[in-house]
């Protein structure tokens, strides 16, 4: 690879597009949006995100290293920086993809809810909206080379798909979840049985996922259908193929590899399902081995990177969009922090997140400051040496210069989650999560009535409610609230319905 070729190439390009490469005095402030690059390069990095689907803080050995084995992950996390203090956009999977995908909040473009089921999400048009710019959109202006595999969530219509959407490549699925193959294969383990009914079924002999969960490949929509591969494994294959294949270009690339694990249907091959005899619990045993499939495909990316010749020019990013799919009784850990997917704990929003950039990030740090997957835009195109476009407001930040103590401060000092009727904000050390539309009375409403006040510093867990003991500070969240929701849409469409459950000793009703 002739990598002087590739600075040229790449600098003319930013040239034509009149996107200036220069270094800012300061990072922009919290919120405010962010017209130029923060950083000057001499030739633009390649940049993978991995992608995680419904994979909780504590399941990474890298922050819980009493619960699953990630060595992959883990030796990621010592190669780069690990964030301690990273929040998804939404505790759901299509709002917080939404807000990565654009750097702003979901609720700027009306994006609160899951659009599915499959069915009502293709029939009503429901997906992100058109004039929304992805990550894709803008790192194609800047002359990268983009590519998706996996799970893209952002609606079904052909004004969705992701190649009209900011992506040169894409394979997988559009949907919120697909079976991972056929489950009449030998050795396959499926918790429960009938989860994956719906999901996949044999035809004449032929296996087939159900019309809307199918994996396409390409513009033209064309069908994947062997179920006989592990479709983490068929991910795998595809992201290592395109870094591969896109690494002898002149051009940069920007593999968006979105994983389905360890989304339900929980399902596995028996390869990965023997690794963890101890494990007495079927349905826990199945999930050990959905992430254990998911980090032995972060090894094999990380292999292709490093075989490419261009791992010190490359950035890595793993996360995951979400906390844990704790619906499931006993499936998620209520430590260190209670909570999961869909509701406002912190075990919802708070995600593990590890960057690698050599000689860019000091390996094996730790950063605690509050960030967000709206921040991967912003600082992707400053490390890219782009802009971002200057006609509408981005709510992530250029976190890089914070991480590099270039900085003071923190990359946000407020961050706030919306599913109405419920609500949530981080301010400093304070966390508050209550329903926001006082009008509905306990006995009215599946949602009741309550007000949770937490100080993170002191208890991390949420443990000990101190809404009763301070008032004031209750007012002054509140306060935030309110000034936030002045520019911001209400839901595009309804949730679809609700769902009620135990979440680490205490019931909550939340919609999806």
């Amino acid at each position: 690879m002739d990598i002087f070729r590739r600075a040229r190439v790449g600098m003319a390009v930013l040239a034509a597009l009149g996107l200036v490469v220069g270094a800012p005095a300061q990072a922009p402030a919290t919120g405010a949006p962010i017209a130029e690059a923060s950083a000057k390069v001499a030739r633009q990095p390649n940049i993978v995100l991995i992608l995680a689907d419904d994979l909780g803080y504590a399941d990474v050995g890298a922050y819980k290293a009493d619960r699953y084995r990630t060595p992959n992950i883990d030796k990621l996390a010592k190669q780069g920086v690990r964030f301690t203090a990273a929040y998804a956009a939404a505790p759901v999977c299509a709002p917080s993809r939404a807000g990565l995908l654009t750097g702003r909040y979901p609720q700027r473009f009306g994006f609160e809810f899951n659009q599915g089921p499959a069915n009502r999400e293709f029939r009503r048009g429901y997906g992100l909206d058109a004039k929304e710019l992805t990550i894709g959109n803008v790192l194609q202006t800047a002359g990268y080379k983009t590519g998706l595999v996996g799970k893209w969530h952002m609606g079904i219509a052909d004004k969705f798909y992701p190649t009209n959407r900011g992506f040169d490549e894409f394979v997988g699925l559009l949907t919120a979840e697909t079976s991972y193959g056929d489950p009449a294969q030998p050795g396959v383990k499926v918790w429960p049985q009938d989860r994956v009914a719906a999901a996949a079924a044999t035809k004449d002999g032929v296996f087939q996922r159900w019309h809307h969960a199918r994996i396409l490949d390409g513009p033209n929509r064309t069908p994947v259908t062997d179920g006989s591969e592990y479709l983490t494994d068929y991910l795998t294959d595809r992201g290592v193929e395109f870094i591969e294949r896109s690494a002898k270009s002149d051009k940069p690339y920007f593999l968006y590899a979105a994983y389905t694990a360890p989304h339900s249907p929980h399902m596995v091959v028996q390869k990965y399902y023997d690794r963890f005899p101890e494990i007495k619990d079927e349905q826990q045993r199945i999930n050990a081995a959905m992430i254990a499939s998911l980090d032995d495909g972060v090894g094999r990316i990380m292999a292709a990177v490093e075989a490419s010749g261009e791992a010190d020019n490359t950035i890595v990013v793993f996360t995951s969009d979400n906390g844990c799919e704790d619906y499931y009784s006993g499936l998620c850990s209520c430590d260190p922090m209670r909570g999961g997917k869909l509701t406002l704990y912190e075990g919802g929003a708070r995600v593990p997140m590890i960057m690698r950039w050599p000689g860019k990030l000091k390996a094996g740090d730790l950063y605690s400051g509050t960030t967000s997957l709206m921040d991967l835009l912003p600082t992707a195109v400053a490390a890219a040496g782009g802009r971002l476009p200057a006609d509408r407001t981005y709510d992530g930040v250029d976190f890089l210069p914070f991480v590099a103590g270039k900085v003071p401060g923190q990359p946000h000092d407020v961050l706030i989650w919306r599913r109405e009727p419920l609500v949530s904000i981080r301010a400093g050390d304070w966390k508050l999560w209550e329903v926001s539309d006082k009008t509905r009375m306990a006995d009215q409403s599946p949602y009741g009535d309550y007000t949770l006040l937490f100080n993170l510093k002191d208890d991390e867990n949420e443990t000990t409610n101190l809404a009763g003991q301070n008032a004031p500070k209750v007012e002054e969240l509140r306060a935030l609230i309110k000034d936030w929701e002045k520019d911001k849409k209400p839901a595009a469409w309804p949730s679809a319905r609700d769902v009620t459950w135990n979440v680490c000793g205490k019931g909550f009703t939340v919609p999806i």
